[in-house]
């Protein structure tokens, strides 16, 4: 489901990567991120809470976790993550 579409037009793409989050005593902290762009249907939208889901109660450091955007939006929806779970906040 997270897959791009190769015929898309988003650029973009998918990708799980490695990433510095700063030092401590001299040693570099790293954490995995995760980068998807995606046009998902109305009615696929559901899909995302159970997307959200599985890595929610994994996250150990609260805070940003993505935003989408309804296609007739002007602004996008943040959401974060925090104790576990995930929320919305709207710009």
């Amino acid at each position: 489901m997270l897959a791009p579409d190769p015929d898309g037009h988003l650029p973009g793409g998918d990708s799980l990567r490695r990433q510095s989050r700063g030092f401590v005593a001299g040693s570099e902290l790293h954490a995995w991120g995760r980068f998807s762009r995606d046009y998902w249907l109305d009615g696929e939208m559901g899909e995302l809470v159970t997307i959200l889901d599985l890595p929610a109660p994994h996250i150990e450091e609260p805070g940003f976790g993505g935003y989408f955007r309804e296609e007739c939006d002007a602004e996008p929806t943040i959401f974060t993550f925090q104790d576990g779970t995930y929320g919305p906040r709207k710009l």
